[in-house]
């Protein structure tokens, strides 16, 4: 298939672009029960199911890692994905499954670097997140820490953080820093408000974003990246040649 080839001959898909563009989908929450995502494996087969009949040839799911919310211990966490992956391939499922974790940059960032408490994936890749109603007092010591330990750090859903909507220059910092910006597929369908999208849109007009994902949670997640699979912007941002899902 060309890479211009954005209509997917699908009955669930049909005017939307063949997710098989991108190969894989770096975020989401389909390890049951251990964060706000996917509550029982009933619902996580069902969850991997829409993605790959969306053309997803490969997920790597990432459950939250937050020091006072979801205390999961990353070295649990490939063991949960190895049944994940059991309760799948029984199932008929042949789209790739591995693990990794989006880690909240909270006061935990410093101890957890001192016990190496992150889980990773590809080449020692981090996915991290910020909080959303305040950006994180000594952010940039956290970024300096982490990479300094070796760590290439992914920024989850940077349209999300509109504490920062008038005060762009702190996406540049970022960008400067060497951070990857992965923006969240279904932002590009509206699906949290118009100012999120209009930030996603002027993160991809400045050439700042890397990485895709869908942050997949539930079947609600499913229906507005079906959504958001026609929007201009998305073809916009995969015809650009900038974005590196394939990598993984």
């Amino acid at each position: 298939m060309g890479l211009f080839n954005w209509l997917k001959k699908d009955a669930n898909n049909e005017n939307g672009i063949d997710f098989s563009l991108l190969h894989t989908d770096i975020h989401s929450h389909l390890i049951p029960g251990i964060d706000d995502g996917s509550p029982d494996m009933e619902t996580s087969i069902a969850l991997l199911k829409e993605l790959e009949s969306l053309g997803f040839k490969k997920i790597i799911t990432t459950p939250h890692v937050k020091t006072e919310i979801f205390q999961n211990d990353v070295t649990h966490l490939d063991d949960l994905c190895a049944s994940l992956k059991r309760a799948a391939r029984f199932e008929g499922i042949q789209m790739r499954i591995d693990i990794g974790a989006e880690h909240l940059l909270d006061d935990g960032v410093t101890e957890r670097i001192k016990n190496g408490q992150f889980k990773t994936f590809g080449d020692n890749y981090l996915l991290v997140e910020l909080p959303f109603l305040d950006p994180p007092f000594g952010l940039d010591g956290y970024i300096f820490e982490l990479q300094l330990a070796g760590y290439k750090l992914i920024l989850a859903h940077p349209e999300r953080y509109l504490y920062w909507l008038n005060d762009f220059n702190r996406f540049v910092k970022l960008k400067d820093s060497g951070v990857l910006f992965q923006l969240n597929i279904i932002s590009l369908g509206n699906y949290y408000g118009k100012d999120v999208y209009n930030l996603a849109k002027k993160l991809i007009d400045n050439n700042m974003v890397e990485l895709l994902g869908t942050d997949t949670h539930s079947q609600k997640h499913i229906e507005a990246i079906r959504k958001a699979s026609s929007s201009s912007l998305l073809k916009k941002l995969i015809e650009s040649g900038r974005i590196i899902n394939k990598d993984f």
